[in-house]
This record gives C-alpha cells, structure tokens and sequence, in this order.
C-alpha cells in the first residue's frame, strides 16, 4: 500500500511541473503506447521486503530519460538521512545530515583481486547463464558483500565500492544509478559490456573495471 501511494504522489508532482511528459512506475507501468524515447522512471519503495522488515537499505528513485539516456537521477534513503542527485547543469552531489557534498569522480580502479564487490544477492544469479561467471568474480576480489536493493549503489558512489553488480532488475532500478553513473565517470552495462539501464542483469563500475568484470564473467572455468 505504501508504495502504490508513494508513486500516486511522485506521479502528480511530475505531472504538474511537466505536463504531459510519459511516466514510468513499478505499481502503475508505463502508458499504452508505444514506449516513448523520453519520460520519467518512478520506483516508489527499491527494497519493499527490506521495507517490510524496518531494515534501511531501501530508497525513492526517480529518473528523468531524455531521448534513451538517463540525464537525471534521484535517490532518497529516507531511513539512512542521506540522498544522492545529478541532472542537467546539476553536478552530482550527496546531501546527508543537513550537509551537500559534490561527488567524486570514479578514481582508477584497482585490479580484481584488491576490488570490493558488491551485489543484489547471488540467488538471483544462480538461475541465470551467468551463474558460473558470476561465482568467479566474487571469488577472484578482495571482498564481496550483498547489500541489496539500492544501498550498495550509495557506498559505491561514496566511494566504499568499486563496482555493483545486480540481476533482474528493472528500468525504475536502474535509470536514476546510471544517471549518476554518468555524471561520475563510471558506467552502466549489461552483462556483456554493452551500455545498458532497462535489465535484467547490470554491472555499475569505472569503465576499466567493468570490462575486467565482463572478461571474467565470460572466462571459460
């Protein structure tokens, strides 16, 4: 109920400072038509179960995608007090407790076996043709941890991680994180490297390492 409440509100406050701009939500989906190159992305609760649980990993996402590329990002950890943003002629930033500092840009990344990994949860993995990759690259880094949902995203962008991977998700997951991405030199691909923001399977990293999560993902054994 919180959430479908939550989007009916993010909904009409879109609509009234843009009306007629296309919409897309978790509870309520996209319009009828032909899914449009630009619109919002609305995820009214990311980590429902966490929600559901009173655990703090979960966050309000809304996205703004301007002719297929997410330009801008919102993220609201209301039980963390923190909140991450991006948009156009806005450079990414973090306001928590009061206080709003820019974000830094994606330094080098350090090789595998000295990066910290985190991911949404292997059981998401494990019915995926990825699952044999997947076990190779939490297996060869420095350390892995599961913080789902949108958390991890916060301490990657804090710079408490080198690289995020997740497996299906959705657009309203991942449009807002991509934006970011963007605006601090990291990138957002699918499993095989290719830019990509809509799902199932994501990996958020500096570039360098994204294309060594991607080698090893697809390494024979």
């Amino acid at each position: 109920m919180a959430d479908r409440i939550i989007e009916e509100r993010l909904r009409r406050a879109i609509a009234r400072a843009f009306p007629g701009e296309a919409i897309i939500g978790e509870e309520f989906g996209s319009p009828a038509q032909e899914a449009p190159r630009s619109y919002w992305t609305i995820d009214p609760i990311d980590g429902t179960r966490a929600f559901s649980r009173g655990l703090p990993t979960w966050g309000m996402l809304v996205a703004w995608v301007q002719e297929g590329r997410p330009v801008l990002g919102a993220c609201d950890y209301p039980a963390l007090d923190a909140f991450l943003g991006a948009g156009p002629g806005v450079a990414a930033y973090e306001r928590c407790e009061g206080r709003r500092v820019r974000l830094r840009r994606a330094p080098a990344p350090p090789p595998l076996a000295r990066a910290v990994i985190f991911h949404g949860g292997s059981g998401w993995w494990a019915p995926t043709r990825y699952r044999a990759g997947f076990q190779r690259v939490v297996q060869r880094c420095f350390l892995e941890r599961a913080y789902g949902d949108c958390a991890g995203y916060l301490w990657l962008f804090r710079g408490g991680a080198d690289a995020v991977l997740d497996y299906g998700v959705k657009v309203w997951d991942m449009a807002p994180l991509a934006a970011l991405a963007h605006a601090t030199g990291r990138l957002m691909t699918d499993c095989n490297g290719q830019a990509n923001f809509t799902g199932p399977g994501t990996i958020l990293a500096h570039p360098v390492m994204v294309r060594r999560i991607v080698t090893t993902l697809h390494s024979p054994a």
